[in-house]
């Protein structure tokens, strides 16, 4: 039996713990709340105004004028986490942390009924609202997809179990984006197939599903269907990253081909930074854009071989870039590496002088950092914007290329 324990508006609970003062009031808990940005979590008090995660905090200040804005803390929500895992291991030894607030657990086998499940889900419930005064949602299922979807289905502080068939009646009938990893692109192509319940998907021609979205086709309509096979990997075991990056919101929407390039390039070095420190490389750069309007587009690039060379991510960010950008004003841009291995197992091709030399700058490079701080040494084309974007968490901004040599 899986449990997916969902802890409730976690950010803005915890902050509401550890300040009285802020308990039974609307609370919105962001980034530097005097500056641009969006909302990170919103409380149960703020959502009856219809603030959401991800919502931009100009339009939450409209919708919800008497709300408190709160900077988040990362460091501290980590640490209650690492805290929970704690309350967690003493359940079972089977524990898959799957975000910073919510984690799988694997109790007993698959002959264990729901109301066993639930049993247990009511006993750990109870543990953290005693221990931390904080408030979690669990659902209980066969699998990890049954357990994560059920976990939603009675939010805050509600525990749903679902074996396959209350699956199925419960979901049938739901929009299909209203499925676990559908999401919008894939939704609205399926739409225009007329699959528009989750039961339509479920008993949609599996030949059509894989004709039009590939593999991916038929494992979604397993999924509709309630049926899942996907391991819990337990925390012990290690669960290697599938991505990494790097995103920022400007402080003010930008059409200017060199701000955008250089904020491409300081993201870019980010990224490699991180995956030499954790010692991956990667293989699939991904360029993230969303404009003033709020539409996000994501395109995509396999290069020929592994790198963790932040300057080789670059090149493909910025290749993608003058393939789709049509001059519109950017708002928030991203860069990201998939398709990861760990360093050591992926042909990273073969080592010249010149690529050589550029690994042992690299590594002097982050031996600084490491000593110094992460804005000892940036990109030059770093340098000719950087107060204008002085407040991204992850230092001083890329913003322009260096001019040409004379």
């Amino acid at each position: 039996m899986i449990l997916l324990v969902d802890m409730d508006a976690f950010f803005a609970s915890v902050e509401q713990a550890h300040h009285p003062h802020l308990r039974g009031r609307p609370l919105i808990v962001c980034g530097d709340p005097s500056r641009r940005g969006v909302v990170t979590a919103a409380s149960y008090d703020a959502r009856p105004s219809g603030v959401r995660a991800g919502m931009p905090l100009q339009q939450a200040r409209r919708l919800c004028p008497h709300a408190l804005y709160v900077e988040g803390n990362p460091e501290k929500y980590v640490a209650l986490s690492l805290r929970l895992l704690d309350l967690y291991l003493s359940f079972t030894p089977d524990v898959e942390p799957f975000s910073v607030d919510e984690a799988f657990l694997s109790i007993g086998g698959r002959s264990d009924s729901i109301a066993q499940g639930r049993l247990v889900a009511s006993k750990i419930q109870q543990l953290i609202h005693v221990r931390h005064g904080l408030g979690a949602s669990i659902g209980v299922g066969p699998n990890k997809l049954v357990a994560k979807m059920a976990a939603g289905v009675s939010k805050p502080r509600g525990i749903t179990g679902f074996d396959q068939p209350a699956f199925q009646r419960h979901f049938w009938l739901r929009d299909v984006q209203e499925l676990w990893g559908v999401g919008p692109q894939i939704a609205t192509r399926m739409r225009s197939l007329g699959i528009l319940t989750v039961g339509d998907l479920a008993h949609a021609p599996t030949d059509m599903l894989q004709g039009v979205f590939g593999v991916v086709g038929p494992q979604i309509k397993e999924a509709a269907n309630g049926n899942d096979e996907t391991p819990l990997v337990p925390y012990y075991r290690g669960i290697d990253a599938k991505s990494m990056g790097h995103e920022v919101t400007l402080t003010e929407d930008c059409r200017d081909p060199a701000f955008l390039e250089g904020t491409m390039l300081r993201l870019s070095d980010q990224v490699g930074r991180r995956l030499r420190t954790e010692r991956y490389v990667g293989r699939t750069v991904s360029l993230k854009l969303r404009d003033r309007r709020f539409v996000t587009r994501l395109h995509q690039c396999a290069m020929p071989e592994y790198t963790a060379d932040g300057l080789e991510i670059f090149r493909v960010a910025r290749s993608l870039w003058q393939e789709q950008w049509s001059g519109e004003s950017v708002r928030l841009i991203g860069v990201t590496v998939s398709n990861l291995a760990r360093r050591g197992t992926a042909d990273v091709g073969e080592l010249f002088e010149p690529q050589e030399r550029r690994q042992r700058l690299q590594s002097a490079m982050d031996f600084i950092r490491n000593r110094l701080g992460e804005s000892s040494i940036v990109p030059a084309g770093s340098l000719t914007h950087r107060r204008r974007l002085g407040h991204v968490p992850f230092g001083p901004p890329a913003m322009t290329r260096c001019p040409p040599k004379s």
